[in-house]
């Protein structure tokens, strides 16, 4: 009897075990139902899909961080073919062990791809935004976010972004899970945010198209430079950028880098050259040198030093207009010379060439490096830039902007104003410029400057329409490439068009040939986009 009880109870429990397992079965994989609604919905998982900051938009509102078009999967591992892992990978541009290691855990988890995926199971599709672009523009200025996109760390992303986070958007997705926390079959996935407008920001003074064109110029001829383009009157900076760049959302891979690629090279100092004789010619200008002439025979000697002009050119008798176009170093050696330290360190400072720029609050230009020897041999290097003369680029286009607009040092600006709920609100207040020179000097400058393009050193750099101004120059580092030859820092500086300035281009390549060679045509190729395009 005791064995006829023990058989039934053992029955019973088997029937409750067999059931238990069933009913698993049928809340994880089986077909949806009123009952298994129910208990689904007592059951849900909610997973961040994204999230978003204010945006910073162009001149053109054209967004340049935030809003950017991307598409998110969420997949669930449960219903996902693992075939698909390769095409996963090159679509979202993820490491095949890292989508490995979420597939294993059997818990949803979410890629970004820029391209539209095909359809594959286990993968649901949402489109939304991301903060960079594919392919994004001026990214040294716009700087980058912490590990988890949420604080600004350099650049526009740091200067404002207290105003950014005031606009911080949160868009995830809520699903019902089973006990493994997989997605239950048939409920699908549901995407919600906590902001609806995720369109304000700020508006910076930067050109998109025109900086994505100065970044493809910039590409085709050197590999370590920097470029700036600035409207000449009021120091609106449209486009600077900086080579080699970085990827915003992968700043660790540059944290121990020695190539600096998260150093903007537009705003550091660099040595200078030949375009400090623009300084020089002003200075000689404003004191009665105007029409100094002088006897090149190919160099100069200085204290017993000889200075030479490039491939030791003899360049014959030369007026200042002549010398500037041929960038003839003995001619502004002696030049020099005949001015002395004070006079040039004067002019130096009125061109604003020992100071820092600020482009935006937390923003500046390195303070640029006049020299403090004041004897023969170094008024020699610093008339021809060189010696422990240093400058940014940015500060070389501020001091070309001078002999084309007049003669106003401008301050060159970054921000533009707000954009709250489709309004926009200039609010830059930094633009400021001031008179350093008269009008007979300014005009002289530009007249030298666009035969400089015209006749001289700068003839790679003339537009395919119309005409334009501006200098070379070449500058020594004291470093020695692997070749065995000094390493130089060149330039080409100018201005365009010609007969109503409206841009200054500034273009400084590292380790370059020259800056008729190496500078000239992406300066070329710029007011060539420009007459197509503006």
């Amino acid at each position: 009897m005791w064995v006829k009880r023990s058989g039934i109870t053992y029955l019973i429990l088997i029937f409750i075990f067999v059931m238990l397992l069933f009913r698993i079965y049928y809340v994880s994989f089986g077909d949806i139902n009123d009952k298994t609604k129910a208990v689904a919905g007592s059951r849900s998982a909610t997973l961040e899909l994204y999230s978003s900051k204010g945006v910073i938009y162009d001149r053109n509102i054209c967004a340049l961080a935030g809003n950017q078009f991307a598409y998110y999967l969420v997949i669930n591992p449960r219903g996902f073919d693992r075939e698909n892992i390769e095409y996963i990978c090159e679509l979202t541009g993820s490491d095949k062990d890292f989508v490995n290691s979420k597939l294993q855990k059997e818990t949803v988890f979410v890629l970004r791809s820029y391209f539209e995926p095909k359809p594959m199971d286990g993968v649901y599709v949402y489109e939304g935004t991301t903060r960079y672009s594919e392919q994004p523009t001026a990214t040294h200025i716009l700087g980058y976010l912490d590990s988890e996109g949420k604080r600004g760390l350099s650049g526009v992303e740091k200067a404002f972004d207290d105003e950014l986070s005031a606009f911080t958007s949160n868009t995830y997705i809520r699903y019902a899970t089973n006990a493994l926390r997989g997605v239950i079959a048939g409920l699908g996935i549901e995407a919600q945010s906590d902001n609806e407008d995720t369109t304000n920001g700020i508006i910076l003074t930067i050109d998109r198209k025109l900086s994505v064109a100065l970044e493809e110029s910039m590409s085709r001829h050197m590999e370590k430079g920097a470029a700036i383009i600035m409207d000449c009157n009021s120091g609106d900076l449209l486009a600077m950028s900086s080579l080699p760049t970085f990827d915003a959302e992968n700043i660790t891979e540059y944290l121990e880098s020695d190539n600096g690629e998260l150093v903007n090279n537009a705003m550091s100092n660099q040595t200078v050259g030949s375009v400090f004789k623009i300084i020089i010619a002003a200075c000689a200008i404003e004191n009665g040198l105007a029409d100094f002439e002088f006897e090149c025979n190919g160099g100069i000697s200085v204290s017993d030093r000889v200075f030479t002009c490039q491939n030791q050119k003899h360049h014959g008798k030369l007026n200042m207009k002549e010398a500037f176009a041929q960038s003839c170093n003995a001619y502004f050696i002696a030049l020099g010379q005949l001015l002395g330290y004070d006079k040039i360190i004067e002019t130096a400072q009125l061109f604003g060439a020992d100071s820092s720029i600020k482009i935006l609050k937390d923003m500046s230009s390195s303070s640029g490096v006049l020299p403090q020897e004041s004897g023969m041999l170094a008024v020699a290097n610093l008339s021809i830039g060189q010696g422990s003369l240093m400058m940014s680029p940015l500060e070389i286009a501020r001091i070309t902007a001078v002999t084309c607009n007049g003669g106003y040092l401008v301050n060159p600006t970054i921000y533009y104003g707000t954009y709250i709920d489709g309004v926009i609100d200039n609010q830059s207040g930094y633009s400021y410029k001031s008179k350093i020179i008269n009008d007979d000097t300014a005009a002289m400058l530009k007249e030298m400057c666009v035969y400089c393009v015209s006749d001289g050193t700068g003839a790679s750099a003339a537009p395919a329409v119309g005409t334009a101004g501006g200098k070379t120059a070449s500058a020594q580092t004291g470093k020695i490439g692997d070749d065995g030859e000094e390493i130089l820092n060149t330039y080409f500086t100018g201005f365009y068009p010609a007969d109503d300035p409206q841009y200054v281009i500034t273009v400084f390549v590292a380790d370059g040939e020259s800056g008729s060679k190496t500078c000239a045509p992406v300066f070329k190729e710029m007011c060539d986009f420009i007459a197509q395009n503006y």
